[in-house]
């Protein structure tokens, strides 16, 4: 067991009066993982308990099992396994993660279809500032669902997962891609619209949503609307052309949306 302990660093912040997270970094690439301590002593030091460091996936479960940790930075490609299969081989998960990555594009993907936080490398001040925030104001845990969804995803960079998860008010909804029938923007929240007439208010704008269903078959056809084409019944050219969807509810299309539509329309 070669993970370590840096006592100074905790002793720095034992007598800090504002919430601590315990906290665990799991990183293989040495000189990332000493960026990324600079950064929590000089910018976390009021709200992170370093309990010690793991340079691989099965240093990094003897040291969660041995520390319990509230919060862990991982790294997604740890030499011997990736996060994903990591966590998959703990008995318990409960404790909050921040992925960190270089430049794994679908594993970012994976991250966001489970609706868990990362950060991508160089992280800077202001992305590790927001993402402990986040921990510190959130208090879920990440869920065995989740965990499996990562595994899953995390086999194929080629497959795209048949479920996401939505962050709503009351916590996340694991719901199939195949069953939203629409997403309609509310500021920065988007609502979900599934079949059954079901509506999530989401927690996430919908440009975010956009990014995340990408491949699946929805087409942004106005600012405010993201439609799933499998679930259009009906496309009506008058008073400038809108959808009849599968739902009864109808959806504008955007002028300047229009012929990028009706191509994109004919294939289906």
């Amino acid at each position: 067991m070669r993970y370590s302990f840096f006592p100074i660093f905790a002793h720095a912040i034992t007598h800090c009066i504002f919430a601590m997270l315990k906290t665990l970094l799991i990183e293989d690439n040495a000189d990332a993982a000493e960026k990324l301590l600079f950064l929590l002593h000089k910018y976390g030091a009021e709200n992170i308990q370093f309990l010690g460091q793991a340079s691989s996936g099965q240093e990094g479960i003897a040291a969660i099992e041995a520390q319990k940790p509230d919060l862990v930075f991982l790294d997604i490609e740890l030499g011997d396994m990736t996060a994903f299969e990591m966590l998959e081989r703990l008995d318990q998960v409960d404790f909050q993660v921040i992925f960190t990555t270089s430049h794994e594009q679908y594993a970012i993907k994976a991250i966001r279809y489970s609706a868990l936080d990362y950060l991508q490398k160089p992280i800077g001040r202001e992305e590790l500032l927001a993402a402990i925030n986040r921990a510190l104001n959130s208090p879920n845990r990440i869920l065995r669902e989740q965990v499996q969804q990562l595994a899953q995803q995390g086999k194929s960079k080629v497959v795209l997962p048949e479920k996401i998860a939505l962050t709503t008010a009351e916590g996340l909804v694991f719901k199939p891609i195949s069953d939203i029938v629409r997403c309609e923007s509310d500021r920065m929240y988007t609502i979900v619209v599934l079949l059954g007439g079901e509506k999530l208010m989401v927690s996430k704008p919908m440009g975010q949503l956009e990014e995340i269903l990408d491949g699946h078959g929805f087409f942004r056809v106005h600012n405010s609307h993201l439609v799933n084409v499998q679930h259009i019944k009906q496309f009506v050219r008058s008073e400038g052309g809108y959808l009849i969807m599968e739902d009864g509810t109808t959806v504008s299309v955007a002028r300047n949306r229009k012929d990028e539509f009706l191509e994109l329309f004919s294939k289906f």
